[in-house]
């Protein structure tokens, strides 16, 4: 069981195990989605959502002449009707990988994980344990629901109780809540399926969120992550790209140069944290820059997610 508060900070290098595609990856999904000399376009499906095929073939254009690293950096900047094209083609992009068997192929570090928590079901909420993950997809809590229910043989009511005390933030949104996850009446949610359906993926893009400044600093999931991380005294990024955004929007800078207090019966020795990340297949550049800069510490640049967990997380 983790009783040292303990927050992994997930990237899309962390899903992309699974089936998920990487940031660049995406992009190049979405233009062939747009791309009128594919015979298995999207177009069609895309005008019947209310757009012309110019609008559609001006924003393939414009994404695919931008040289931007990832569909929500070339996003960002745009007004809220692109937007709205941009996060329906990211959901019509990502559906297709909501498959439950993926999950489990025999490294799979969600098995890992779960395997080193070594907890019983009654105690399961009990891990001072968190995510923050800059992802869409909801892999890592269809994954969690599934191995519960099926190793401990109980319902997803009993898990739901257990899993909604383990704090899984989506920075960016997600692609709607799981059936389970929801609180409230108006809340959309979507089985994990594959399926893409016209009326639900109006709703699941609706669940995405771009960032930029403004909406940034108003965000309560920002602010929740911070506060998380604040508080923790292992911070693990996995299968992060080290993006400087990103990084400063979580003000890792703050985090690495601060410290946490132990308290105990006889003494109070101030502690530093352990900021440590996946650097598997990073440009040497980013190896080199990041330690320097966010005092994030690369144990081994040749483990993956997996071996990192297997090599070096002690879950304490």
């Amino acid at each position: 069981m983790i009783t040292k508060p303990t927050v992994f900070i997930l990237g899309a290098g962390a899903s992309y195990g699974f089936g998920y595609p990487l940031g660049k990856n995406l992009v190049e999904i979405i233009l062939k989605n747009f791309d009128p000399d594919n015979s298995d376009n999207a177009i069609e499906l895309f005008t019947g959502l209310g757009f012309s095929e110019e609008e559609i073939i001006s924003f393939r254009n414009q994404l695919r002449l931008s040289a931007a690293p990832s569909i929500d950096s070339f996003l960002e900047p745009r007004g809220e009707d692109i937007r709205y094209l941009g996060k329906l083609a990211i959901a019509y992009a990502l559906i297709p990988f909501e498959k439950t068997e993926p999950l489990f192929y025999e490294s799979s570090w969600y098995i890992t994980l779960l395997n080193k928590l070594k907890s019983t079901f009654t105690d399961f909420e009990k891990n001072r344990l968190a995510f923050i993950t800059f992802n869409y997809d909801r892999s890592l809590e269809h994954f969690l629901m599934t191995a519960l229910v099926n190793q401990f043989n109980k319902t997803e009511q009993e898990v739901a109780e257990k899993l909604k005390k383990i704090p899984i933030i989506h920075l960016y949104g997600k692609l709607g809540m799981l059936p389970w996850e929801t609180v409230k009446c108006d809340e959309y949610s979507r089985e994990y399926n594959s399926k893409v359906l016209p009326h639900l993926l109006r709703r699941s893009s609706k669940s995405l969120k771009i960032i930029y400044d403004k909406l940034e600093q108003d965000n309560e999931d920002f602010r929740q992550a911070r506060k998380i991380l604040s508080n923790a005294r292992k911070v693990y990024f996995l299968g992060f790209g080290y993006h400087s955004d990103n990084l400063e929007r979580l003000r890792i800078k703050l985090l690495a140069s601060s410290t946490t207090a132990i308290t105990s019966t006889t003494t109070t020795p101030s502690v530093s944290r352990i900021i440590e990340g996946t650097s598997f297949k990073l440009p040497q550049d980013v190896k080199e820059s990041i330690p320097k800069i966010y005092k994030i510490r690369f144990p081994n640049h040749d483990w993956d997610i997996n071996e990192f967990f297997e090599q070096k997380i002690r879950l304490d």
